[in-house]
């Protein structure tokens, strides 16, 4: 069917190539073939468009790589997107927009920190309830597009974070580490898991971070030296809330045995 096609094409002598348009007169037979073979496509669905389908072997409904909607088909092609702004959207995140090239986000970037700087640009006061909003709009898309409620538990960001830290000189290497150090770290990425997963159970009066201090019962530091698994100290058992002032002068004291420790981390997995 498919070169019975490209040569009824090839050989079209009319003045507007509408050998396409009438297949259902002077092919019938072909033209039933063409009408089951996409029957996927709307019953009002062009000629072309149907042997368009056919001649690039593509037996579905192309879609909007941004909305997941069937785009239109435009004359003899199907436009990419379902709309301008869905347009918009992908290719800001092709990179093909003028404004995004190094040269362009450089200047823009410079230009905002003076006008930061200088006083001339005014950060946004936001009002709590819009800060809600705002948190909970961006917390839906990132929901809806990666699966989680949050970019820094996605494995693949957090890795671009520690390589961009590590080539700006912010932190040390891993493999450049300490044994203390890399503890440290296990335990602090095994804490903030702990606190997105088990936040009512850790702070169920929802206090504010900025006037309080996230604690372990049973210090880190006495954890290393204790040899006790990262993820022991790093559970949500071993996790309140604490005046800063007071977790300042606990130093590394426990404030639980290490048999309390471990059966109250057991206890909650059941």
């Amino acid at each position: 069917m498919k070169t019975t096609l490209i040569k009824i094409i090839e050989n079209d002598s009319s003045h507007n190539k509408n050998a396409t348009r009438y297949l259902y007169k002077q092919h019938p037979g072909l033209w039933k073939r063409v009408l089951v073979a996409t029957e996927f496509l709307p019953p009002d669905a062009k000629a072309k468009q149907r042997v368009w389908h056919i001649l690039n072997d593509v037996y579905e409904r192309p879609t909007c790589p941004i909305t997941g909607e069937h785009v239109k088909w435009w004359e003899n092609r199907y436009l990419e997107t379902i709309s301008r702004s869905a347009k918009s959207t992908l290719m800001a995140r092709q990179g093909k927009f003028n404004n995004q090239s190094p040269k362009s986000i450089a200047k823009r970037t410079k230009t905002l920190r003076e006008g930061f700087a200088s006083g001339r640009i005014k950060p946004k006061q936001w009002t709590p309830e819009e800060s809600a909003a705002k948190y909970e709009k961006i917390t839906a898309a990132v929901q809806k597009k990666y699966g989680v409620h949050s970019t820094l538990l996605i494995p693949e960001v957090r890795e671009k974070q520690y390589q961009t830290k590590v080539r700006k000189g912010q932190i040390t290497a891993r493999e450049d580490r300490t044994a203390r150090q890399l503890y440290y770290d296990a335990v602090t990425r095994l804490t903030k898991k702990s606190w997105a997963e088990h936040f009512d159970k850790i702070n169920p009066n929802r206090l504010n971070r900025s006037e309080w201090d996230l604690d372990h019962n049973y210090s880190i530091q006495a954890g290393f030296r204790n040899d006790i698994p990262p993820y022991i100290i790093g559970h949500w058992t071993n996790l309140r809330m604490m005046i800063p002032a007071e977790n300042y002068s606990k130093g590394m004291k426990c404030q639980k045995t290490k048999k309390q420790l471990f059966e109250d981390v057991f206890t909650s997995i059941g």
